[in-house]
């Protein structure tokens, strides 16, 4: 790998389990789409460009203006292979090597029609996605929204409101994200969110968009939406929780198993069953039920004040 050099700039990515990234494109066409991948998920360009070499554990101080970090850097290094019909998927749902080094190579697809783009963006976000569920995170199919530095995922299938309940909510709550959201464990075991972008708005000529990844929030609550005739909430346990967390994480990570074998498949299944349940055991978790007009962030700010128990 010690010919491929950087093509333009180099981004960072830090996110609250103390994983750092370094991305860079390898070609041409490669720095394009990480352009358009680090515009969207507002990543700060590195300033004076850091080498792509192997990585070493530790703790590790930023630069001025880079977010603090620790552990291994990840160094990921975007190619684009020349275009073939028949080529097999992208090589970065391959297992990556981070035991090794730290460092990976992503070979996307050349792209002729006009989805391409955002089959090549969802690609290289599911990579940070993959390597942080090995760390106890999870993808989920859910909202992200704050309130005073309280952060809750407004979780449902698609078309059933979680961008118009997003749109919905009042300040001072701020709508992060409406469609997926990355929750990660850190080393002290608490959960935070990261806002996660809504690839979709890059199809069918669509201009996209901006999400501030970066800004993780700790992790509170998690609400399952429900249409109702009126607003209330329920908790749920743990065991219940779960099984809701399952058809979100599914619908949210269904292509980070392509590519690998039925063994890694199952690997990679279980693991993030396993992550699923350690969150449902740390965060609450509710049924929303919330009708069309009523003030269901109420509902919300009372379960955040009181807790599950006392709200039962």
């Amino acid at each position: 790998m010690n010919y491929l050099l950087p093509q333009g700039l180099q981004h960072t990515l830090v996110l609250a389990d103390g994983s750092r990234w370094v991305i860079a494109a390898g070609d041409g066409e490669a720095a394009s789409i990480v352009s358009q991948l680090c515009e969207a998920m507002q990543l700060r360009v590195m300033s004076p460009p850091a080498s792509l070499s192997p990585a070493t554990s530790g703790t590790s101080t930023a630069g001025e203006g880079e977010p603090p970090h620790s552990g291994i850097v990840r160094r990921l290094l975007v190619l684009v292979a020349a275009h073939n019909p028949e080529a097999p998927p992208a090589t970065c749902y391959a297992p990556l090597p981070f035991e090794d080094d730290g460092f990976a190579v992503c070979v996307l697809r050349s792209f002729t029609h006009s989805d391409g783009l955002y089959i090549q963006l969802m690609e290289l976000s599911l990579i940070f996605a993959r390597d942080a569920q090995t760390r106890g995170a999870v993808l989920l199919h859910g909202a992200l929204a704050e309130k005073a530095g309280a952060g809750v995922i407004l979780a449902a299938p698609g078309g059933t409101g979680k961008t118009t309940a997003s749109g919905r909510l009042p300040a001072p709550w701020r709508s992060l994200c409406d469609d997926a959201t990355l929750a990660v464990r850190d080393p002290q075991g608490n959960y935070w969110a990261h806002p996660w972008p809504t690839w979709s708005h890059f199809l069918w000529g669509e201009t996209g968009g901006a999400w501030d990844v970066q800004n993780a929030v700790p992790l509170k609550g998690i609400f399952f939406l429900s249409r109702a005739v009126e607003d209330r909430v329920e908790p749920v346990g743990p065991g219940h929780a779960v099984s809701l967390l399952v058809e979100c994480a599914k619908q949210a990570s269904q292509l980070m198993a392509r590519g690998l074998s039925k063994e890694e498949t199952r690997a990679l299944n279980l693991e993030r069953f396993n992550n699923l349940c350690a969150l449902a055991r740390a965060v609450p978790a509710y049924i929303l039920s919330i009708s069309l007009t009523g003030a269901f962030w109420q509902e919300i700010e009372r379960m955040l004040e009181v807790g599950p128990r006392e709200g039962t």
